[in-house]
């Protein structure tokens, strides 16, 4: 039987990149599902003029919830893998065959796109934690985390159904790896670009001390707390 692989782009204010990441992801994978996280612009109409399926959220919410809905409409529609990208450029749809590949040949449970061969290209305030959290995610879990914070993912069928989705914010990705890793299914990597912007030319809603602050409490969660 053929593998179906969706893609899930969260998406929040995303007008002005969202209709160039869309088109240029579906010449790799088909369908693409755009998780409008409550956008107050034309994120949503952008979206659709570049042929994604939307799926709209009265307000916003966070990425976590994004990714929650976006695994349920995977699930229900038969999937058995979703990737995710970022809406604001920082994720090259040139690397999904990466992820599709590796997928195929070896098969695992989630594969992160890893940014880390050109790591001085991640601005320190994103590198520094990140490298932080490498270190520590591999040795909660016992399997290497080559890149800790890369939303660039695959998750198949099994995360989806096994792994709930708590944390609404962007430590949902971290709390997601920790309990797929604490629970022994394979994390495996890819190499992907790395790609960021100078300041002004993208739109991310990634808070750097704010959610940082977060990701090290979801950490110390999984470290002390009972696996949920």
């Amino acid at each position: 039987m053929p593998v179906k692989i969706c893609a899930v782009i969260p998406a929040y204010n995303n007008e002005d990149t969202i209709e160039a990441i869309v088109a240029t992801t579906r010449a790799y994978l088909e369908p693409v599902v755009v998780i409008d996280d409550g956008s107050t612009d034309g994120t949503s109409r952008a979206a659709e003029r570049a042929g994604a399926r939307i799926v709209r959220v009265s307000r916003n919410t966070g990425k976590g919830n994004a990714l929650r809905l976006g695994f349920h409409d995977a699930l229900s529609r038969g999937y058995d893998a979703v990737i995710t990208l970022d809406a604001d450029l920082q994720h090259d749809p040139g690397d999904i065959p990466k992820f599709t590949a590796y997928y195929h040949d070896h098969g695992a449970n989630i594969i992160v796109g890893n940014r880390m061969a050109d790591k001085d290209s991640i601005p320190a305030v994103r590198r520094i934690p990140n490298m932080v959290g490498m270190y520590l995610f591999s040795l909660l879990i016992g399997q290497p985390i080559e890149d800790s914070q890369s939303g660039f993912r695959l998750y198949d069928r099994t995360i989806m159904e096994t792994i709930p989705v708590v944390r609404n914010g962007f430590d949902a990705e971290a709390d997601i790896l920790l309990r797929a890793g604490k629970r022994g299914y394979a994390i495996a990597h890819v190499p992907i670009r790395t790609v960021y912007f100078e300041k002004g030319r993208h739109r991310s809603s990634y808070r750097p001390v704010k959610d940082t602050f977060h990701i090290s409490i979801t950490f110390l969660k999984n470290l002390f707390w009972k696996e949920r």
